[in-house]
């Protein structure tokens, strides 16, 4: 892992903690660090990962939790009306098909249930990544993994297309990153 990458996931969960809570579906959950920092505000937690062995793993390690193995841009999310918050940190920009995906989202989330994303600007991933890949401060692999770079627009139209409204978006890390908050009606 390069030198930064655990402090800037730190970062993402921090900004989307105050919607952290009720019954949590979580896309790219990784290593599920949001049970260990947020549990208490958890009543249900659904994460889902590509990787069918990190998926063993975490369900030995939590298993209050339920795991789900899942490749996001092919397999659908069979989920539905379950979730009050559906957590995507520095997922989106990796999925081929994000309207596909957001599909899914929708359905797994109760009326009412919100979307949080964090994804990075033009400005961190043009900028600031290639540099920082160059310094070993980030992976070099996320230089070539990113499809699809946001800004509040794309968000707008995104959640427009799926049903869902953008009810919060802001900027962090001087611009480098960005939330944004999409919920269902």
């Amino acid at each position: 892992m390069a030198l930064l990458s655990k402090y800037m996931a730190g970062k993402r969960y921090g900004e989307i903690a105050p919607y952290i809570k009720g019954h949590v579906l979580e896309l790219g959950c990784q290593n599920a660090t949001v049970l260990t920092n947020y549990g208490s505000n958890i009543t249900g937690y659904c994460g889902v990962e590509k990787s069918a062995s990190l998926v063993k793993r975490l369900s030995k390690t939590y298993p209050e939790a339920r795991f789900v193995q899942c490749d996001l841009d092919k397999d659908e999310l069979v989920m539905e009306g379950v979730f009050d918050c559906v957590l995507m940190l520095a997922l989106i920009e990796h999925l081929y098909n994000q309207k596909f995906v957001m599909e899914g989202v929708v359905r797994a989330l109760k009326p009412g249930g919100i979307v949080a994303i964090t994804t990075p600007t033009i400005l961190g991933n043009d900028i600031v990544l290639p540099l920082g890949a160059a310094m070993r401060l980030f992976a070099k692999s996320a230089l070539d993994q990113h499809i699809v770079i946001y800004n509040r627009k794309r968000f707008v139209n995104l959640a427009k297309a799926v049903g869902l409204s953008l009810t919060h978006h802001h900027y962090f890390q001087a611009f480098c990153n960005q939330v944004a908050i999409l919920e269902k009606p």
